[in-house]
């Protein structure tokens, strides 16, 4: 099941109401979404939910969550309760200063 772009909408009014001071932003993917603070992947939400990536930065903020799998194989994702706005605070806020940038990715030379 796909994620509804309400939920992605809902997902986004909430990170906005814990005042992060992020520039958060999301971006479709295969029928689900990833969002995004700056050109960090932060989060994903999959199925109407949404998923951290289990990190040391927020093993103990989330470490009463349900694990669960945005989709088929991915490991090492717990259950972000969206709801909660003060959880959600802190997860982005250490999410953002201790996840790194993305690779750069490889240009293709053109023949």
């Amino acid at each position: 099941m796909a994620t509804s772009h309400d939920y992605i909408e809902f997902v986004m009014d909430q990170m906005e109401t814990a005042h992060t001071g992020l520039h958060l932003w999301y971006r479709p993917m295969f029928g689900e979404f990833c969002v995004y603070s700056g050109e960090k992947p932060l989060l994903f939400v999959c199925d109407n939910a949404v998923f951290v990536k289990k990190l040391e930065c927020v093993s103990q903020l989330l470490a009463d969550a349900a694990v669960g799998e945005p989709y088929p194989g991915a490991k090492g994702y717990v259950v972000l309760d969206i709801e909660d706005v003060a959880l959600v605070r802190e997860v982005l806020l250490q999410l953002d200063l201790h996840k790194p940038m993305p690779k750069p990715k490889k240009r293709r030379c053109m023949r």
